[in-house]
């Protein structure tokens, strides 16, 4: 007990601030609580949850229940996912707790996210902009418009997914379509861009932005949702295109749930390209983040904007299945996938200046290019292999390509495993010279982790390094393997196991040959198969198809 009451006692020092506290505790209070922080903290979320829905139902017969605790149920239940039962501790503690003005907040914020996963749900349009909607400005209407609503753009945020973008876009102009770009609500502003005009030319293609003179702190995401489904209506009544084409937001649907409103309120049929499945991105903890409540209330919630949209277009053959999977017409669903541009991606001669100065002279070099924002690239394990690699007498560096929010995570694992020159960061590099990053790596390996989007998303980045002429290696996940074609042209290791991954790369750095052989193989088929120019006619159909 005496342990129990020094965890309670740091409990009410953590959660207690600002007045939330009610004086002594009962025994039996103090023994929930502080079984429920250490449920939680070990990720035994299952039975935190058991045990709070039953603290809560306890509480809930009292007059004066303790808020230390209800608090601990509502932390509990967040970091579970569980948001139904989030919501209604908040509501709980805002009865018994009347003055404390930060509750309120929280509450909304809930709601905000109970709102944007209820399947059905839409943001609503201010009906004053829909009674005042500016004419159709004049057009060649002989050419489909086709309006793309996008997250971000270039030349703002360069990433796999606004490089894309720009591809597509590009490509649709080259085909006879008319293309134009609309940005999300306040983007580049909200990624700290100021300076912006509400409308640019990007590579031939008209970029629009739906820019706020000021954005709201901590805007809950159905308020969110409504405010940019306000200021897209008028944007797209101006441009009157023929069509709608949606593409993943950040927590995936948003960004087609606002489209899906704007194309009722106007008529206009509305296309999806799903590029990621982000359910269970809501939280790190991979075990649980698949069983959890908001993971199946933002499952249902896509596959109703799936079944609402006129046709689906997603990256592979794996995400089609997955979409089908969920009760969708596979008529319905069309893989346009990811490509190179071979004349941006073409092999290079290693700079051996540029090898010298990185430290990788006469060395086996393996790596990964990209930017270090996501958890699921797995760069770690790079580091872990080279260092097994060593361990086996090969004189290996994993050269990390890029920077990101996780870079510092990645070399405090490096200082951690005392890695030395075994690992090499080079932080961000201009696109110019990134090819000769490229042309420095005997191997480029995609070491995903297993979790869902990994299992099901084909990056683009592989792409890249098969036009470049790198051999190819991956984690042998099911969208991975399909890019590989089940090791005709690239290799796989087991998901995770730095061993496993030791095992291939040794394997290919005493062979040359196989590492060439490897290499023309997955460049021919690349240029053969997955160039954006191969793009163009799938989309003229899938829109041909919409437009009857």
């Amino acid at each position: 007990m005496a342990d129990l009451r020094r965890l309670r006692d740091r409990l009410v020092r953590r959660l207690g601030r600002g007045g939330t506290t009610s004086g002594p505790v009962a025994p039996g209070d103090e023994e929930a609580m502080a079984r429920l922080a250490e449920l939680t903290s070990a990720g035994r979320h299952e039975e935190a949850l058991a045990l709070a829905h039953e603290e809560y139902q306890r509480t809930a017969r009292q007059s004066d229940p303790d808020k230390a605790l209800l608090r601990q149920i509502q932390m509990s239940a967040s970091k579970a996912g569980n948001l139904s039962l989030h919501i209604k501790t908040l509501r709980r503690r805002i009865e018994v707790a009347p003055h404390d003005t930060g509750l309120p907040k929280y509450l909304r914020a809930a709601e905000g996210r109970w709102n944007e996963s209820e399947p059905g749900w839409l943001p609503t349009i201010d009906p004053a902009i829909l009674a005042d909607l500016p004419e159709p400005a004049p057009r060649d209407r002989s050419r489909t418009r086709v309006l793309h609503l996008l997250k971000i753009g270039m030349p703002q945020r360069q990433s796999g997914y606004s490089m894309r973008s720009m591809y597509t876009l590009t490509g649709q102009v080259d085909a006879g379509l008319d293309p134009v770009a609309v940005t999300a609500l306040d983007f580049p502003r909200s990624i700290g861009v100021e300076e912006v005009p509400d409308e640019e030319v990007v590579a031939r293609v008209r970029y629009r932005h739906l820019l706020r003179d000021s954005i709201p702190d901590k805007e809950p995401w159905d308020e969110y949702l409504t405010a940019y489904a306000t200021a897209l209506a008028p944007v797209v009544a101006q441009e009157s295109p023929d069509l709608i084409h949606v593409h993943s937001g950040h927590r995936g649907t948003e960004a087609a749930l606002v489209a899906i409103s704007v194309g009722r309120a106007l008529g206009i049929p509305v296309v999806y390209e799903v590029r990621g499945f982000f359910e269970a991105l809501w939280t790190k903890d991979t075990d649980w983040a698949e069983r959890s409540e908001v993971y199946e209330r933002r499952r249902a919630a896509e596959a109703h904007c799936l079944r609402e949209a006129a046709a689906v277009v997603t990256l592979s053959e794996s995400m089609k299945d997955d979409i089908v999977a969920r009760d969708v017409d596979p008529d319905h669903v069309h893989v346009v996938p990811n490509g190179v541009d071979p004349e941006a991606f073409v092999p290079v001669a290693r700079d051996q200046e540029l090898a010298g100065r990185l430290g990788l002279r006469d060395r086996f070099v393996f790596g990964y290019v990209s930017n270090l924002d996501h958890r699921r690239e797995g760069q770690e394990l790079l580091i872990d292999a080279a260092l097994e690699l060593r361990r086996r007498g090969v004189d290996a560096t994993a050269l990390i390509v890029g920077d990101g929010s996780r870079r510092e995570v990645l070399e405090a694992h490096a200082v951690e495993r005392e890695a030395g020159d075994a690992v090499h960061f080079t932080g961000r590099i201009p696109h110019d010279q990134v090819s000769q990053y490229y042309a420095q790596l005997d191997v480029f390996v995609i070491p995903r982790i297993n979790e869902r989007a990994a299992r099901l998303v084909t990056p683009l980045k592989p792409f890249e390094a098969m036009a470049l002429g790198l051999p190819l290696v991956v984690s042998d996940l099911p969208a991975l393997q399909e890019i590989t074609g089940n090791g005709d042209r690239g290799l796989t290791f087991t998901t995770g196991d730095a061993s496993s991954l030791a095992d291939v790369l040794e394997g290919l750095a005493a062979s040359p040959t196989d590492r060439q052989e490897l290499a023309d193989k997955g460049r021919r088929w690349v240029l053969g198969h997955r160039t954006w120019a191969h793009n163009d006619d799938r989309y003229a159909r899938i829109y041909a198809e919409v437009l009857g």
